[in-house]
């Protein structure tokens, strides 16, 4: 008999011996300890506080600063001998550090001239002007400054994907619409700066930080994917390590003169975020681990995360690292064993159990159970156990007929009503609920939108997760008309369009392979069926002629050798105004491609006329322009 035959005989024997019938379905059983009617997240609380800017909030937010070493004013911070830190300029900090040959410069700030006054506010407490020789980036997300560091010489150092990684997320892209209006609606951009609604702590985003100047410069140096290095940098040894925590092309840096490490996102106050509610790439806990173990072994005398508060002494950065860890395995491996147990991502969610020191006061950023269902979709997929949900109605279909068994939306809108005047947190959870149904059904129904917008409100107040908050403030406000640019209501769907639009300027710089690309997601499956076409372009500036083939609903792109007998010649900007529809394209196979292309999500909605299109879109530009200079 096989292995695998014996093996499986084996576990049916098990199964008849333990009394359960074979061919009898089993219903998945959890634990009911924490799946009562009552339950909630830790990170949701009926106790509210009010901060100084009159945002009423939990007492987690206000402590929220210090677990991150945010400050209200700028500052350039002794760290040690020859090592700064500068704090003030967003949610995460900057280091400067004296070298042999010069400073070296850890992350360059949000934007040209957050890093100017940095450098500025650095000289003044050296009470001298100083020589950057280098520049380390942790990783892409904090590089916009680089050009106010860089002095003559300097070097610029980074992951070998760091300028790839930044490209996919900051260049043109399909996605950049979505993300970027997730995070809008996370980091509280346009909420109002006092009152109720104002975010209570420093990890906001203001609009500027949207349109703010860039002075990027892509590393010179590069540290090779997934290597421990050491390198002198401006006469200093260094030791780099990969950090993979929220990006791929993440590092850390020991300098051994100073017994000092410096990390991103691994070790900060609040508990790591292995899910972002704004949305992102899958954060594997397991690399997070064996990268941490790295960060352990130093036996640091400092440690500066970037996004953490300086920690000084053997015996604290050690705490520090153990904690910090230990969140993310614990929530790791206990969802693992909820999984072994035969739940779902969402009962995992309410099952897993985190001791109170390494919870409590914690989560400020994320919350837990968002992790623990995000661990559970990495590890299975979205699937759990309900077969309902392999082929569910559509949600409109459902809404319905729910609602219609309930007694209709009259009935479901004073039950929504009550829940939410009631009070409670289940109650607005409930109240949410009910108005997520009324509003599938009639997005304009007032009463609906009134309601939701008072439980939306009445948890984003009550939730220590800063992320949380965001979105609950944000739907709130939207709800309420509220969600102001310079003085006007603006829903996320428009600041969507407006934010995943690109300009033509950022079109024409962009390269031919980019606007290409950019155009192969706009292709719509229905117009394009049983269509083909195939023909090269050429764009002026690049010499790759690129060859179109649209074939089974896709449009294919590959490098070409040569002109095909049906080839297009454009310009950069005619390219540009081609991929957002605001210029004839002059016949032929690329008016027959424009014709099967979907631009409805984008700011320039067919059939606009293109010279009102351009307008609108520039009316928008200038609205959200205007609200940054504010």
């Amino acid at each position: 008999m096989s292995t695998n035959r014996r093996y499986i005989r084996a576990v049916l024997t098990g199964i008849l011996l333990s009394g359960l019938s074979v061919g009898s379905a089993q219903t998945q059983t959890a634990p009911t300890a924490g799946s009562e009617p009552t339950w909630h997240s830790p990170s949701l609380t009926m106790e509210t506080v009010t901060a100084p800017n009159g945002a009423v909030t939990t007492r987690t937010q206000l402590e929220a600063n210090s677990l991150w070493g945010l400050t209200e004013s700028t500052v350039a911070e002794k760290v040690t001998d020859g090592v700064y830190a500068l704090r003030g300029w967003g949610i995460a900090s900057s280091y400067a550090l004296e070298a042999p040959d010069g400073w070296i410069i850890v992350d360059t700030g949000d934007s040209t001239r957050a890093a100017s006054e940095m450098r500025e506010k650095l000289e003044q407490a050296l009470g001298r002007k100083i020589k950057v020789t280098a520049v380390l980036l942790t990783h892409w997300h904090y590089a916009d400054g680089t050009g106010a560091w860089l002095d003559e010489g300097a070097e610029v150092w980074g992951h070998e994907h760091l300028d790839r990684n930044r490209n996919a997320s900051k260049g043109v892209s399909v996605k950049s619409g979505f993300y970027m209006t997730r995070a809008i609606a996370q980091f509280a951009v346009f909420h109002p700066p006092q009152g109720p609604d104002a975010f209570p702590s420093l990890m906001r985003f203001f609009p500027e930080k949207l349109l703010a100047e860039s002075s990027y410069q892509p590393p010179s140096r590069l540290f090779e994917a997934g290597k421990t290095l050491d390198v002198v940098v401006a006469g200093e040894p260094v030791q780099v390590a990969p950090n993979r925590t929220d990006t791929s092309d993440s590092v850390a840096f020991y300098f051994p003169r100073h017994r000092l490490v410096v990390t991103n996102m691994m070790i900060t106050g609040a508990i790591f975020n292995i899910y972002t509610l704004r949305g992102g790439p899958y954060r594997d806990q397991e690399v997070f681990l064996n990268d941490a173990r790295w960060v352990e072994s130093k036996n640091a005398e400092i440690l500066l995360d970037i996004h953490g508060p300086s920690l000084k002494g053997e015996k604290v950065v050690a705490e520090a690292i153990e904690r910090s860890v230990d969140q993310v395995q614990i929530i790791h491996d206990q969802t693992l064993r909820m999984i072994a147990q035969g739940m779902d991502g969402r009962e995992a969610a309410e099952n897993v159990y985190m001791p109170r020191h390494l919870r409590e006061g914690r989560e400020a950023y994320g919350q837990v159970e968002s992790h623990v269902r995000q661990v559970y979709n990495g590890t299975v997929g979205w699937f759990g156990w309900d077969v309902y949900d392999i082929n569910p109605l559509s949600l409109s279909e459902e809404a319905a007929r729910t609602i219609d068994m309930m007694g209709g939306p009259t009935a479901v809108r004073k039950a929504a009503s009550e829940a939410a005047t009631s009070g409670g947190l289940a109650n607005w959870r409930w109240s949410l609920k009910l108005t997520s149904m009324l509003l599938r059904l009639d997005p304009q129904d007032a009463e609906a939108r009134a309601v939701r917008a008072t439980a939306a409100r009445a948890l984003g107040q009550r939730t220590s997760s800063a992320n949380a908050r965001g979105f609950y403030i944000t739907e709130a406000l939207q709800l309420d008309g509220h969600l102001l640019v310079k003085g006007r209501p603006m829903t996320l769907d428009a600041i969507r369009a407006f934010v995943g639009t690109p300009t033509i300027d950022q079109l024409a710089a962009a390269s031919v392979n980019e606007n290409l690309q950019f155009v192969r997601f706009l292709v719509d499956p229905r117009k394009a069926e049983a269509k083909r076409l195939a023909f090269t372009i050429a764009a002026e500036g690049d010499p790759q002629i690129k060859h179109l083939e649209l074939r089974n609903s896709v449009l294919v792109i590959t490098d070409a050798d040569a002109k095909a007998e049906e080839h297009v010649n454009l310009s950069r900007q005619e390219l540009a105004e081609f991929v957002l529809g605001r210029c004839p394209v002059g016949g032929g196979a690329l008016t027959e491609l424009d014709s099967l292309l979907d631009r409805s999500h984008l700011m320039l909605k067919p059939p606009v006329a293109q010279q009102d299109a351009a307008q609108t879109l520039d009316k928008v530009q200038d609205t959200i322009r205007g609200e940054s200079e504010q």
